[in-house]
């Protein structure tokens, strides 16, 4: 495919690269389109909730995307992931992909009966527990979820850094798990680190989001 234009929507630069780097390799050629709003994390963490407003500011971006002729678009934010959710195939015929829907679904796929969350933040664990586990629900499948937070993975670090603390983390784990998951797009340089390592399967939200959107625009019409 040439000339498909992605539009990714962040709300911390430190999830721009890993989702450029693997749009890039899931779609050869494609352009990348960055909408940034830097404050979107910061300002739901001094709200506490999803206030309207804030909906309204990632709403708009999605809306400026479709508007300006992006052909896919992905949310980096795993927090603001529910205004993508509603609209899925855009009325336009745009893919709008939340940053970890594709992920949640590739995990249920897998119909593991323990799941290991890997995440920075503690907000970003309890809602991606909250909505993966509400992914299981939807699908009649039972799991058990266990969310690992690993603070010192919260900062902007070499990849060889940000994988030893999460595979520290990880190690640190005594019960079984299936699956191991990376809840935020800033993890996800570290996957290929953690896979060589890990004997189950390690995902990260930017590589499968990106498939699945290739997967969607290829299938639609041109």
């Amino acid at each position: 495919m040439t000339n498909v234009k992605i539009a990714l929507i962040s709300a911390t630069p430190l999830a721009i690269a890993p989702a450029a780097s693997a749009v890039s390799a899931a779609i050869p050629n494609s352009i990348l389109w960055n909408l940034l709003d830097d404050r979107l994390l910061a300002d739901l963490g001094q709200q506490g909730e999803m206030t309207a407003p804030l909906a309204n500011r990632m709403d708009i971006l999605i809306d400026s995307a479709i508007a300006g002729g992006a052909d896919g678009v992905l949310l980096t934010c795993s927090q603001y992931g529910v205004r993508a959710d509603h609209r899925d195939l855009d009325a336009d015929g745009v893919a709008v992909f939340s940053a970890d829907g594709p992920l949640f679904d590739a995990t249920v796929a897998l119909a593991p009966a323990n799941v290991l969350l890997v995440a920075s933040l503690e907000s970003a664990a309890a809602d991606s527990t909250s909505r993966l586990q509400a992914t299981f629900a939807a699908a009649n499948v039972t799991t058990s979820i266990r969310a690992v937070v690993v603070p010192a993975a919260a900062k902007p670090l070499p990849v060889d850094e940000l994988a030893a603390h999460l595979a520290a983390a990880i190690a640190d784990v005594a019960e079984p798990y299936d699956v191991v998951v990376l809840a935020q797009y800033s993890l996800a340089p570290a996957a290929a680190t953690l896979r060589a390592d890990i004997t189950v399967p390690v995902l990260d939200g930017p590589s499968v989001a990106a498939s699945r959107l290739r997967d969607v625009i290829e299938g639609a019409p041109r």
